[in-house]
């Protein structure tokens, strides 16, 4: 009876450690996507890329890429991926009458050991059909920001952090942010004014030819890399949507914890 006790163990280590090898052969570049507002009826479609770090040619098999529904349909490279070889995973969203927030998992597996656990998400919304005439956008506020992204670089495990993003309008009539969606809870702003002794307060608009900043607090909520969009629809009728991302390395721990770390860096993005 001890002996097979002991040899059950020996084969489950056994299994154990040959699903780790092969996890450990597949090191992807990345392993989340955030499309932000996708139109209804569109495609979205992303490739995650991978690496073969092992010793072992890879070679994935339909039963390897499981999508989670019937609206993401996976695609993998079917080619074999020797050792130092690149291959790829996508997953392909149908947003065909499928309004809202989507959040989509492909897992790849192989040889009996889950590898990862791709994911996509976004927010999908209707048209924009609404015509505009030119007298119409000569008119308009005009919303001009900074940069179109920022990255916090590591954070730690349920940590929040905080940055700014100078925004104007350089349009002709007060610029409003109509609405503001995410596909996800983790990002929350407020557009602020800053007065001439330096302290700031909340505003609804911003007269033409003012400057103002959006004042973010994310809480990026995976390990890893995570990558956030916020969409924001305005009044300005030359581009009613506007796509700020927040990308932070989430790790377990930092050798110097802080609670709340602030950038105020402005750094030219994308003008």
């Amino acid at each position: 009876m001890l002996k097979k006790i002991i040899l059950s163990s020996v084969l489950v280590s056994i299994f154990s450690f040959s699903s780790l090898a092969q996890s450990e052969s597949f090191q992807f570049i990345e392993d989340k996507h955030d499309f932000g507002m996708v139109e209804e009826g569109i495609n979205a479609l992303w490739e995650f890329k991978f690496k073969n770090v092992g010793t072992d040619t890879i070679t994935l098999q339909q039963s390897d890429v499981r999508a989670s529904c019937g609206c993401t349909t996976p695609s993998w490279t079917k080619e074999a991926i020797p050792p130092g070889g690149m291959g790829s995973v996508s997953a392909q969203f149908n947003s065909a009458g499928r309004p809202g927030v989507f959040n989509k998992n492909v897992t790849v597996s192989y040889k009996g050991g889950v590898v990862k656990m791709l994911t996509i998400k976004g927010v999908v919304i209707k048209p924009d059909t609404a015509k505009v005439t030119e007298a119409e956008k000569k008119k308009s506020p005009i919303f001009w920001a900074e940069k179109t992204s920022h990255h916090f670089g590591k954070v730690e495990r349920g940590q929040k952090v905080v940055t700014r993003i100078t925004v104007k309008n350089n349009g002709k009539d007060s610029l409003e942010i109509i609405n503001a969606q995410a596909a996800c809870s983790c990002i929350t702003y407020k557009l602020m004014m800053e007065k001439k002794d330096k302290t700031t307060y909340e505003v609804k608009n911003v007269p033409p030819g003012k400057t103002a900043f959006l004042e973010f607090v994310y809480y990026p909520t995976g390990d890893g890399l995570n990558t956030d969009v916020i969409t924001f629809q305005t009044n300005d009728k030359t581009q009613r949507r506007k796509a700020l991302s927040m990308t932070a390395e989430v790790v377990n721990s930092l050798q110097e914890k802080s609670p709340v770390m602030e950038d105020k860096s402005n750094v030219p993005f994308g003008k």
